[in-house]
């Protein structure tokens, strides 16, 4: 596909965009209740990571990027893999940035691990500087998921591969929700310019867990 297909308008991702009240940390943790619910997804999201990042196939070479890497347990997860490599992040949330940094402090201080807080639509890397790049239960809170799929794939070597995920769990989530979402995850993925573009799904729960990979 070329460059061209990245100006298609994105799918909405269902139920996009940060919720009203408490849930909205999960969107962007703040405060002492964002630095509670970080260490909540740390310990509770196991199975989900482990389903997602095989695919990946990480090797210890490699070199791997996170967009929004929240509690900062599948940076350490990555890193635990390519320990020859390199592992970034990227994150908006200061209380997360934080959190995630005291549990990669080792790597980070041997310069394996590097976390920046700033915004997924402006990546802080060259181009073609990642041969893997992944996002895990992102892409919902994504309004408009054009620039950060643009972006991921910009910092992609080509031949690099891409995945995210999504574990739907806005309030009234089933598993045809994630199956919209899966759908939506794929044509954005495709308009972004990424080839061979294919859909994963495994049932989970309360949700099924949808991943859309790609390849630059």
């Amino acid at each position: 596909m070329k460059n061209g297909a990245a100006l298609s308008p994105a799918i909405q991702v269902p139920g996009s965009a940060l919720p009203d009240g408490w849930r909205s940390q999960f969107g962007k943790p703040s405060g002492v209740l964002g630095h509670v619910i970080g260490h909540l997804m740390a310990f509770k999201n196991k199975e989900r990571s482990w389903w997602v990042l095989p695919m990946l196939e990480i090797h210890q070479n490699d070199c791997v990027l996170e967009v929004g890497f929240g509690s900062g347990m599948d940076i350490r997860r990555v890193s635990e893999i390519a320990v020859d490599g390199f592992v970034a992040g990227v994150d908006h949330s200061p209380v997360m940035f934080e959190q995630a940094r005291r549990r990669n402090r080792a790597a980070i201080e041997s310069e394996r691990v590097e976390l920046q807080l700033c915004c997924a639509s402006r990546l802080p890397y060259q181009d073609d500087f990642f041969n893997k790049v992944f996002s895990i239960n992102a892409a919902q809170f994504w309004s408009d998921p054009a620039p950060m799929m643009r972006e991921m794939r910009r910092v992609l070597r080509p031949g690099g591969l891409v995945a995210v995920a999504v574990q739907p769990r806005s309030k009234r989530a089933k598993d045809g929700t994630a199956r919209e979402t899966g759908r939506a995850l794929v044509e954005n993925l495709r308009a972004a310019g990424f080839n061979e573009v294919r859909l994963e799904a495994k049932r989970m729960k309360p949700v099924s867990t949808v991943c859309a990979l790609g390849v630059k």
